[in-house]
């Protein structure tokens, strides 16, 4: 499974020239999504017309190949909300994002990314299992959004899943005598054995890419699967009032589950506001943008608090370690957002990054450093 911020950040880290960016929106559903493949033509067209500007037709004919080898195969049923595409001369990387960007082309010397990079920070990336006593569904999501219901189309992960591909269905409650299903605690135990079974599937996708549980069951169910599932700490959301949870739309599911997923980051951004406020003007908090980024680059960084959707464009002189915002070290420089650059050093350095609404600040600085040991 793709883990989408660890890509964005490894493409960001490449230099060519072209670097080409391609963003084509796109739809989740047939029949809009059957369009998809023609915008998807018409802008490697308007590519080929921009790269011929530049480029001769034998460089160009090999890079638009590469693209095609990538993408003409694509499956419209596992597209989301964008078809991004980065590629240089040597490698092609097509990625779905579960966002609306516009339909455009960047060529440069580097790939645009760290707008998608940021936006992916502020998200809460999550699992949904869902449960009745007949089946067993898991569904990712990022806050909102859909990410992908996992079913028997996932042909290279069902082989890995102890009890076969999702949705997986309860087979014993139909063997069960009528004698049977009315002993409560033989039914009990049946239900028990098949959460079980749900877990375990669960499992093996949770080992590969971890993130947190929202379980959606009535409350009977979610007390039998607290019990018996393996790691009951990955829960941290539990939600009892969600209908249709067998045959609705995995976008029903996700809507269901909003009121208390918002709920849940409320206290999350307060417990990191709470954790502010107390270190707030101590010795080892730095505010000053310059002596934040030298800290971060000098890896004396334990937690950075950065306001969502802050940014200062300034220029960067990497070898001096500093931020200029009158004047650009070199002539040919072009204004960079400051504190994306700020961000990279710090997760670079092992720092924590802490993403916080300007309500949950209470007048503070919108970046503040939480250094190691005082500067």
């Amino acid at each position: 499974m793709l883990d989408l911020k660890h890509t964005l950040q490894s493409l960001q880290n490449i230099r060519a020239n072209p670097a080409v960016s391609i963003f084509v929106p796109t739809h989740r559903t047939f029949p809009d999504n059957q369009q998809d493949h023609i915008a998807l033509k018409n802008q490697l067209k308007q590519l080929e017309e921009q790269l011929l500007k530049t480029y001769d037709k034998v460089f160009v004919a090999q890079f638009l190949k590469r693209i095609h080898e990538k993408t003409d195969e694509l499956n419209p049923n596992y597209y989301l909300d964008t078809l991004a595409i980065f590629a240089t001369a040597d490698q092609v990387e097509v990625i779905c994002l579960p966002f609306k960007t516009q339909a455009r082309i960047m060529i440069d010397t580097q790939f645009v990314l760290r707008d998608f990079i940021r936006e992916l920070s502020y998200a809460l990336d999550y699992y949904i299992v869902v449960v009745t006593r007949e089946m067993g569904r898991l569904i990712q999501a990022s806050n909102n959004r859909v990410i992908h219901e996992f079913s028997e189309l996932d042909i290279e992960l069902t082989p890995l899943l102890p009890h076969g591909a999702f949705p997986v269905k309860n087979e014993t409650l139909y063997s069960l005598t009528a004698a049977e299903r009315s002993a409560a605690a033989q039914e009990d135990r049946y239900l028990k054995e098949f959460l079980n079974r749900v877990d375990k599937n669960v499992q093996v996708i949770h080992a590969q890419k971890p993130l947190p549980i929202v379980l959606v069951a009535d409350r009977r169910n979610i007390s039998f699967y607290e019990t018996i599932c393996d790691h009951p700490h990955q829960i941290i959301i539990k939600v009892d009032n969600v209908t249709q949870l067998e045959n609705s739309e995995p976008r029903h599911i996700v809507d269901s589950v909003q009121n208390a997923l918002k709920d849940y980051q409320n206290k999350i951004h307060q417990n990191h506001a709470n954790q502010l406020d107390q270190v707030y003007g101590s010795e080892r908090v730095v505010t000053d943008l310059q002596h934040i980024y030298q800290a971060a680059l000098q890896g004396n960084i334990d937690t950075l608090y950065i306001q969502q959707g802050y940014s200062v464009n300034g220029f960067i002189d990497e070898n001096e370690q500093r931020i200029e915002f009158s004047a650009a070290p070199e002539d040919d420089s072009t204004p960079t957002d400051v504190i994306h650059h700020i961000i990279d050093a710090a997760q670079t350095h092992g720092g924590h990054i802490v993403f916080l609404p300007e309500a949950y600040l209470s007048g503070k600085t919108p970046v503040t450093l939480l250094s190691r040991y005082a500067i």
